[in-house]
């Protein structure tokens, strides 16, 4: 545990210095980086943890936890956003349903929107600072695993999510509209090594104010499974801006898994921004049991 632990510090450490943000003006219109921070953690690990530990079918598990981010987003003044959510998965073979109801609370100017596992949108600078909270956006997540994919060549799932705009907009803790995303996530078992790549394409709701473009998003990263109990690993995740006013978004995120008894998963992860479409930093911890 020792190793994994000073695994992550050091991925960290090493990206503090790369964090410095190039600065935007702060009267630019609305772009979207998506961070998808908290839930990240949970899809880095489960493939890798329900492949070498599987479970019956007809599976029910509940997961909580917290998630914190601090950025400028190349604004004068820093948004912090605290991000808590509750999730209920159910996995029957190669399906695994879950919806993931947060509760979110924002401090910022106003000019950057949403948060958790929805991302952000980062948009024009807004006028004093202030603080809002309340529900945030509902998703809904359905995963196939292709079974019928050769192991040999690894294993592949398809997933699609859908947000409910359950946020409140006027509080600028969500857009309003319905997102899509369809993703493929693929990993790879080479000995205790697991490198993984996720491919996803992202359907924006507009709200009245402003357009919003579909974008595409990638994960590149691997697992590292140290012992029966104790994973971890690290990704770097790019996403298209939303808009051409806008910066793409760049992070690097490093987690660590924790298997319990009772088939329980605690998570602890950091990740760095590395452009101005992203939060200084962040990290959260995580728990998923099997009820």
């Amino acid at each position: 545990m020792y190793i994994a632990i000073v695994s992550g510090a050091f991925i960290g450490a090493m990206m503090v210095p790369l964090c410095a943000q190039s600065g935007i003006q702060s009267n630019q219109t609305s772009g979207s980086s998506d961070e998808f921070s908290f839930s990240r953690a949970v899809e880095s690990l489960s493939p890798v943890f329900d492949r070498f530990y599987p479970e019956e079918e007809g599976t029910w598990r509940f997961g909580t936890g917290i998630d914190f981010s601090s950025g400028k987003y190349g604004d004068a003044e820093k948004t912090e956003i605290l991000y808590l959510p509750l999730n209920l998965s159910y996995l029957n073979g190669p399906w695994n349903f879950k919806l993931t109801v947060p509760w979110i609370r924002m401090s910022g100017d106003g000019s950057v929107i949403g948060g958790g596992e929805g991302g952000v949108i980062v948009g024009p600078k807004g006028g004093d600072t202030k603080t809002e909270e309340g529900l945030g956006d509902i998703w809904a997540t359905a995963a196939y695993s292709l079974d019928s994919f050769p192991s040999d060549w690894g294993f592949l799932d398809l997933v699609g999510k859908v947000k409910l705009p359950t946020a409140d907009s006027d509080k600028g803790l969500g857009t309003g509209e319905f997102d899509y995303t369809l993703q493929i996530d693929y990993f790879k078992a080479m000995g205790k090594f697991s490198p993984m790549v996720t491919l996803a394409y992202k359907v924006k709701g507009s709200p009245d104010e402003y357009k919003l473009d579909n974008v595409f998003y990638t994960s590149v990263g691997g697992d590292y499974r140290y012992s029966e109990k104790i994973n971890f690993g690290a990704s770097l995740d790019f996403q298209q801006a939303s808009t051409d006013t806008s910066d793409d978004s760049l992070e690097i995120f490093s987690y660590l898994g924790y298997r319990l008894p009772e088939d329980r998963l605690l998570t602890t992860y950091m990740y760095f921004g590395l452009s101005d479409g992203s939060p200084d930093f962040g990290g959260g911890l995580q728990i998923r049991i099997t009820l």
